[in-house]
């Protein structure tokens, strides 16, 4: 997710190719099926604090309010405990204990906790924080880098930048390796070497019965194909190998216009958006509202991989501009200094996903429009709104580097669609607020996605992109044709649903 603009805010099935085939070590002398959630949850902490001395945390601890925090309060919940696992074998202990037929407690697994939707990462049972998993290894003879999911990835490129190297990643501070990697990863990289899953070759995984496999598409074709975007579906990810990438410096920064260029700046966008073939150019635009008045903001965030300014730029920052930030700079210097207020906790946040191919004028000017409908009927209804807005994401040609197999279902003769990203920013955290917040994005995204659909740049039916997605968006729309198959190696590496028991999309 990137949203620059609040800157101004302060069953058993066999035959799968290479599937490790998952046996329970479950009993049912101990099953009680008349236990609550609450109680599970608390027969799984009391078990895990007798297997796991001195790493498992209770409330009043600060491991215990680090382990559940999250960047948005919406998306934070009061878990029963919370647990830092630093080994396999570690991970292994909580899966069997989490599993066990007398337990069986809710449970959610947490990377950097940047996900807007309630329940994905954050549990009211018990918390896998994988914060220990940190490693960030750097491997020259093979060209790759090994990364821990509870890495943040300014980390991962201050770490590599010195190297002069990189990897393909998140696009702004804070946000986690292991969740973005394991829903997909749009990155200032994508038109130039893909998406960030598309660069995974293998993963350290704890499967849901506690076996510890390492997975590649040679080893384990299936396996592969699902952790390639079907997140915590099928254990828990404890390292993922990739691609490393030389770095010899970008030029990037943040323009932000007056609202008499908007005509110009949505013409250069579109011009961009429909024409650019320079894959090392990357850019984002936002329109914003903002309360209380409804002051807009429209910025765009450059991107250039290599340290001179390209041409590919020339018509937009020909535009007047009331601030500018670009020029040669690093790709760290570039996160934590554009983008220095996404490291502040927001209180409330909710965002959706518009497959989007191309970014028109007519497109543009219909987000504009109906982001500042939003903003006005929120606050009419006197509801605690910060900031409504929209963020633009045009690529090339996203999925030209997708080689291998992906549960995401992005492959290069496929239909080429950019996930545009509509957000809302709410004060108050209650649940008829984010009932309405919920709503509210959503139907600012079907009131875009009609007029994309009308200028010919994407369909009703296009794969949303998970990462954005509200969380009760069909399985269909976010795996399309992969379901049933993500079905069946679920059934294969976990016949006793244990990763069933943690939220996310379930499959």
């Amino acid at each position: 997710m990137k949203h620059s603009w609040v800157y101004t805010l302060l069953p058993f099935l066999s035959g799968l190719d290479g599937v490790v085939h998952a046996t329970s070590t479950q009993t049912d002398s101990d099953s009680d099926s008349n236990y609550s959630p609450a109680a599970r949850s608390e027969r799984a902490c009391q078990l895990l604090e007798d297997s796991l001395p001195g790493l498992v945390f209770f409330p009043g601890s600060s491991n215990y309010t680090n382990d559940n925090f999250h960047y948005g309060a919406s998306s934070t919940q009061n878990s029963t405990c919370t647990v830092e696992p630093s080994t396999n074998d570690d991970i292994s202990t909580i899966l069997k204990i989490i599993g066990r037929e007398d337990v069986r407690s809710p449970f959610a697994v947490k990377s950097g906790g940047h996900t807007s939707n309630l329940g994905f990462s954050s549990t009211s049972g018990v918390m896998i924080s994988l914060s220990n998993f940190n490693q960030i290894i750097n491997e020259p003879l093979s060209n790759t880098v090994t990364l821990g999911p509870g890495a943040t990835w300014d980390e991962v490129y201050a770490k590599l930048e010195v190297l002069n190297l990189t990897v393909v990643g998140g696009r702004i501070p804070g946000v986690g390796v292991g969740g973005l990697l394991l829903g997909g990863g749009y990155s200032w990289y994508t038109d130039e070497y893909g998406l960030a899953l598309d660069n995974i070759l293998s993963y350290d995984l704890v499967l849901p019965n506690g076996t510890f496999i390492q997975v590649t598409e040679s080893s384990q074709p299936d396996l592969s194909f699902a952790l390639r975007g079907g997140f915590n579906n099928f254990g828990i990810v404890t390292s993922f190998t990739v691609n490393s990438h030389p770095n010899n410096g970008i030029w990037a920064g943040t323009l932000t216009f007056p609202s008499n260029t908007t005509d110009r700046v949505f013409a250069a966008v579109e011009k961009f958006s429909t024409g650019n073939q320079d894959p090392k150019a990357s850019l984002i635009l936002t329109y914003v509202a903002i309360a209380p008045d409804g002051e807009s903001i429209l910025q765009a965030d450059l991107f250039y991989d290599a340290p001179q300014q390209p041409e590919v730029f020339t018509e937009i920052l020909d535009i007047p501009s009331l601030a500018s930030t670009v020029g040669v700079r690093t790709l760290t210097e570039f996160l934590l200094e554009d983008f220095a207020i996404l490291q502040t906790p927001e209180a409330g946040y909710t965002q959706h996903v518009i497959p989007t191919i191309h970014y028109t004028v007519p497109i543009l000017n219909a987000i504009k429009t109906q982001v500042d409908a939003t903003f006005t009927q929120a606050i009419s209804d006197n509801r605690s709104l910060s900031t409504v807005g929209m963020n633009c994401e045009p690529f090339m040609h996203p999925f030209a580097h997708a080689f291998f197999d992906s549960a995401y279902p992005h492959s290069p003769t496929s239909r080429q669609v950019t996930p545009g990203n509509p957000l809302i920013f709410y004060n108050n955290v209650t649940k008829s607020e984010k009932e309405y917040f919920d709503n509210a994005v959503k139907e600012l995204a079907r009131e875009i996605q009609k007029v994309v659909v009308r200028e010919g740049e994407g369909l009703v039916e296009d794969i949303h992109y998970s990462n954005y997605a509200l969380a009760d968006t069909p399985l269909e729309l976010i795996y399309g044709g992969n379901l049933e198959r993500l079905r069946g190696i679920k059934r294969d590496v976990d016949p006793m649903d244990v990763m069933g028991l943690s939220g996310g999309f379930k499959v």
